[in-house]
């Protein structure tokens, strides 16, 4: 889920473990939208990933690892969205995705 006033990627414990991560770095805890404290777990630095529609499309991310409910996955970042140096729908019904010279929409 993409979540425009996040200042760090999220991952949830669980699915990190899911998908065979592991985290890479100490990191320091994080503050919620409400000033309750988020204890990190850590990070995982530089993690490399394709686009699922876009294999092309390849990313380099830092992803805090907390341990909460992994209700929507990962929480990306107002960062992430910059990398992708695509456009998201007001109305989030598509991104629009830039690559090699022209765009994709990804719905």
């Amino acid at each position: 889920m993409l979540d425009s006033g996040a200042s760090h990627n999220l991952m949830p414990k669980v699915l990190m473990e899911r998908l065979g991560l592991e985290i890479t770095k100490p990191y320091k805890d994080l503050y919620s939208f409400d000033s309750s404290r988020v204890k990190s777990l850590g990070l995982i630095k530089y993690l490399c990933l394709n686009l699922a529609q876009v294999l092309a499309k390849h990313l380099v991310m830092d992803i805090v690892v907390v341990d909460i409910p992994p209700k929507y996955g990962m929480l990306l970042s107002r960062s992430w969205g910059v990398k992708l140096q695509g456009n998201l729908q007001l109305d989030m019904s598509y991104a629009t995705i830039p690559f090699f010279n022209q765009t994709r929409r990804l719905y």
